[in-house]
């Protein structure tokens, strides 16, 4: 989850919006959706989904802005992409990859309805922690 990546979260969040930004002239697919509050126009965030190797399922990702993190808005987005994702897309597994000091984004993904899996070894070199917890939906 960007939003926790130690020192790097701006290089982070730069690269992934650089991806979804460079997905319009690729073939990867990038499903991303901008978070506004409803109430007052507000740009939260944005949150989606990202294939990053073949056969592999999509990779969900968000990003919130650190003055609305605690309110329930990365539960309530992501519990959105779910039913989209499959009833519209009809996937039947994403993935969310969380650095296991992230409580936070843990209680996020929980209670989201994501299920823990386990640990792996991510190949992502730009990351200071190498060992990420893997959720599954």
């Amino acid at each position: 989850v960007v939003s926790f990546m130690e020192g790097v979260a701006s290089t982070s969040f730069n690269r992934l919006f650089k991806t979804i930004i460079d997905s319009y002239q690729s073939q990867e697919i990038v499903i991303s959706y901008a978070l506004i509050l409803k109430s007052t126009g507000d740009f939260l965030g944005f949150c989606g989904l990202i294939t990053l190797e073949d056969n592999m399922p999509m990779e969900l990702y968000y990003f919130l802005r650190p003055e609305y993190w605690g309110n329930g808005y990365a539960i309530e987005s992501l519990r959105k992409i779910f039913e989209y994702t499959f009833s519209e897309l009809e996937l039947d597994k994403i993935v969310a990859y969380i650095d296991q000091g992230n409580t936070r984004g843990w209680k996020v993904a929980e209670r989201s309805g994501m299920k823990y899996m386990g640990n792996i070894l991510r190949k992502d070199t730009n990351l200071k922690k190498k060992i990420n917890v893997f959720f599954d939906r």
